[in-house]
């Protein structure tokens, strides 16, 4: 790597460090957050974006970035990418008439909505007011939210409040009502970054429970088939179908290795989002009250419970698939054992075949030794005849015959031994 190689990553590690401004606003404002399902790359949307920003003559995105602040008309417009989808808050000064009447995203350029299409994952409305403690009308924050049962309570030390009723608007956005008291201009922004990302990170978050529920109804219906296998398994013998079962366990594992395939990026990302969720939600510093349930209490409440699903449907995938694999694992060694008994006893049944050649082939040899003898005395016998009958040979050939079959017979025996003896290798 060269000099410049590690200078140009230098700057862009310490870069990160200041990719996402905060949009900030002195309290009274209004804020539209939507997070929009990406359709194609990341860097289209940049470009998508930037071809707006520069229709108003503004900066556009730098090639690489993810995120941009720019003022588009009256609002302030923050576009940021994220690894499946875009997100976009409008805000603009002062507060509706009556509240949550007119959006902010009203007051963004028309061109917005076609840059990202319609498919809102998440809409957020805030109204950000600006009051003391004292001043704050709960019977007309419980109206604005649209139902009696709010959430919420004084946070940032006491210097602001929020409220959200968690319930979903005609247009499906949230509403959440921030109150500055007495918080520094500054810190307007930040607070405000906080409760959209609490947010729309929930949102996103909870996107892997219907994922969890779907997992975990196709495991216990894998499961309900591996009971039945393992029953078989455990009265396997000799005429079990072995190669059936080994088929149908590696189907198995092949379709529990595919649920965790499709499922292990969503639930990983389900953590993470969880876990910025709650860093945000320490970072409000809510206050305790007795009167009124927290705005985290109720928020965690269930999103603990989804995220615990996900972690238990992660956790049956890993069990399961640890069965499966024991399971795969005995079957294979019972193959093992069965095909090395049935080659013990092939072995067993060439070797006493083995012998029986050999018996049969010392009969064989006992006999050949006889038969040998027999036709050696018997040319002998030709020969002493026709010499004795020549005149030559006054001995009856019939005595030297049977005087000679001894030693003919052994002659046989010692010379058939002598090339046995030489085929087999085996030493005198």
């Amino acid at each position: 790597m060269t000099h410049n190689d590690s200078q140009l990553r230098r700057i862009a590690l310490n870069s990160e460090w200041h990719a996402r401004p905060v949009a900030n606003m002195a309290a009274p404002c209004r804020c539209t957050h939507q997070v929009f399902l990406r359709k194609g790359s990341s860097s289209e949307s940049r470009e998508a974006f930037g071809k707006l920003c520069t229709q108003y003559g503004q900066a556009t995105p730098h090639e690489g970035s993810r995120q941009h602040l720019v003022q588009l008309g009256s609002a302030v417009i923050k576009w940021e990418g994220h690894t499946e989808a875009d997100s976009v808050t409008s805000l603009v000064p002062g507060n509706a008439t009556p509240l949550f009447s007119e959006a902010a995203v009203r007051f963004s350029p028309s061109g917005l909505q076609n840059t990202f299409g319609d498919d809102v994952l998440c809409g957020i409305q805030i109204e950000f007011l600006k009051m003391s403690a004292e001043a704050t009308d709960m019977d007309a924050i419980r109206a604005a939210l649209g139902n009696n049962e709010i959430y919420g309570g004084p946070i940032a030390d006491g210097n602001a409040a929020l409220w959200s009723s968690f319930r979903l608007d005609a247009n499906g956005y949230s509403r959440i009502i921030l109150i500055d008291h007495s918080l520094p201009e500054s810190a307007v922004g930040r607070y405000l970054q906080r409760v959209i990302e609490s947010e729309s990170y929930r949102l996103q978050a909870m996107g892997a429970l219907p994922l969890a529920r779907q997992t975990m109804s196709e495991l216990s219906a894998i499961e309900d088939t591996l009971e039945p296998l393992m029953n078989q398994l455990s009265e396997a013998g000799e005429n079990t179908d072995h190669e059936k079962l080994l088929t149908q366990l590696s189907l198995m594992a092949a379709k529990i290795e595919h649920l965790a395939t499709a499922s292990s990026y969503r639930f990983a990302a389900a953590r993470a989002y969880s876990s910025i969720v709650e860093q945000r939600l320490k970072e409000l510093r809510e206050e305790r009250t007795l009167t009124q349930p927290r705005y985290s209490v109720f928020l965690q409440r269930t999103l603990q419970p989804a995220m615990r699903t996900c972690e238990a449907a992660e956790r049956r995938i890993d069990e399961l698939a640890q069965r499966v694999s024991r399971a795969l694992t005995l079957l294979n060694s019972m193959v093992d054992m069965i095909q090395t008994r049935q080659t013990n006893t092939m072995i067993k049944a060439m070797s006493r075949n083995a012998a029986i050649q050999v018996r049969l082939q010392q009969a064989v040899e006992g006999f050949s030794t006889f038969v040998i003898s027999y036709y050696t005395l018997g040319i002998l016998g030709y020969m002493l005849s026709g010499l004795h009958a020549s005149g030559v040979l006054d001995v009856d050939p019939k005595l030297i015959v049977g005087a000679s079959a001894p030693v003919v017979l052994l002659g046989v025996w010692a010379l058939s031994r002598r090339v046995r003896r030489k085929l087999t290798g085996e030493v005198d």
